[in-house]
């Protein structure tokens, strides 16, 4: 009884001990071998974590530019095992940057486990949520990717990105891997005045900065037809979606103490 409610807490405080499993054995794995091309890690090697958690074959394949989690190349394959694809960034493992490996495989993980759960119950995947299908397009996603293309419109997506469904669960795993930066982007989100957008310095691109991102295949803006109603909609939505993140924050801290 002791373990299942403390099962039910980690849960409901934004922390999968299940995704923590994973992450320690896909870590081991890595930091096992010399191997930087790919990685595939048999489920029934470890059982134990396959019965809460049933991944078939989960596969590591490391590019320089690309740290995630493949929700289109994941899932149940054509002889009915079930797939989860994370691609790694060999710099991470090899201590060339700032990323910590085991933090960014638990977030990935949060996403393959989210993944997983839909489609072992008959669900459509990840791409497939009211929210995705809202914003979380693959043109959203080059744009959050894009180093030539800067403006408040995108400042606003990236607001987005970061308050969604799918990236709040991943990034409590950060949270309680004491990492700050995700409370600090949300409190910044709190306290940003969206009236600099369309008046202040950060307004000097606004409109070339719509003209380009509202031809995207990014269906929540064509809800919009100028960009000063796209920041006056976008102000009230996300500044209500960050309080609640940051209680939940407050919550995941007060029952693990951190």
């Amino acid at each position: 009884m002791k373990k299942l409610i403390k099962k039910i807490l980690n849960e409901s405080a934004g922390v999968s001990l299940e995704v923590r499993e994973w992450s320690d054995i896909v870590y081991n794995e890595i930091m096992s071998t010399n191997n930087r091309d790919r990685i595939i890690i048999d489920g029934y090697d470890h059982y134990e974590t396959y019965q809460k958690f049933g991944i078939d074959y989960l596969v590591i394949d490391f590019y320089d530019a690309i740290t995630g989690y493949d929700p289109k190349k994941s899932g149940y394959d054509k002889d009915g095992y079930y797939v989860a694809l994370l691609y790694i960034q060999p710099q991470i493992v090899d201590g060339q940057t700032n990323y910590d490996l085991k933090s960014a495989l638990n977030h990935e993980l949060k996403h393959a486990y989210q993944d997983f759960k839909r489609q072992s119950k008959g669900h459509t995947n990840l791409d497939n949520t009211k929210e995705s299908k809202e914003f979380y397009t693959d043109d959203f996603i080059g744009l959050l990717n894009s180093r030539n293309l800067e403006g408040p419109i995108k400042t606003i997506l990236k607001y987005y990105y970061y308050l969604s469904n799918l990236e709040r669960d991943a990034y409590l795993e950060n949270v309680y891997d004491q990492n700050p930066e995700y409370e600090k982007t949300i409190r910044d989100i709190l306290n940003t005045n969206f009236n600099d957008f369309k008046s202040g310095p950060k307004s000097t691109t606004l409109g070339s900065n719509w003209e380009h991102v509202s031809k995207l295949d990014i269906p929540l803006l064509n809800k919009f037809n100028t960009p000063e109603e796209f920041i006056d909609y976008s102000e009230d939505r996300l500044k209500r979606e960050a309080d609640k993140v940051i209680k939940k924050i407050n919550k995941l801290k007060y029952i693990h103490n951190k």
